[in-house]
């Protein structure tokens, strides 16, 4: 099980036995359905972000943390293309470019907003997030609250408030999130 598929389902394996939780108390914290899981945990499911984003929400964790990438070298180089990519329901591309931390976990992400593009998320409890404006024009922040963001300008605000990035003509932009240090 070396494939990332693999990975994931040891990871989600791992969290929900950790927490005692059956694949149906899984479905119940996460909104997600229990076949779905089963797929996930047996490597054959193919996740969407969202779908992510739910299981690091209900596990408490960074969304990386799901990925496989817990362990920080000294140094890195993360070559252009490397790295993870995922995509949203709605269209939304991301990359992981980095997660590291040693006191905290900070994740940064390449992400690619579709024209039209409206997608809405939120990120555990003491979450803070960065976002910068590569290319385009967007909205962005908790909802109610969203700021114009163009080219150069960046946003930052409490991650863990429901938020929204929106593009009417298509946007690149650099998400950098902040975790809280981990409960032990």
């Amino acid at each position: 099980m070396a494939t990332v598929a693999g990975e994931l389902a040891r990871i989600v394996r791992a969290h929900r036995e950790t927490r005692g939780w059956s694949l149906g108390g899984l479905a119940k914290e996460t909104g997600l359905s229990k076949t779905l899981l089963a797929k996930l945990e047996t490597g054959t499911g193919n996740p969407s972000l969202e779908t992510m984003w739910r299981l690091a929400r209900a596990f408490d964790i960074p969304l990386s943390t799901l990925l496989g990438d817990d362990e920080p070298p000294e140094i890195r180089v993360i070559r252009a293309g490397e790295g993870q990519t995922l995509t949203s329901e709605s269209g939304l591309v991301a990359r992981l470019v980095l997660a590291e931390g040693r006191s905290h976990r900070t994740e940064i992400y390449e992400v690619h907003l579709a024209p039209g593009n409206d997608y809405l998320s939120v990120h555990p409890p003491g979450t803070e997030e960065l976002v910068y404006c590569t290319e385009g024009s967007l909205q962005v922040g908790p909802r109610g609250r969203e700021v114009e963001l163009s080219a150069g300008d960046a946003l930052l605000f409490p991650g863990d408030l429901p938020h929204r990035y929106v593009s009417a003509r298509g946007a690149r932009l650099l998400s950098v999130m902040s975790y809280p240090p981990a409960r032990q």
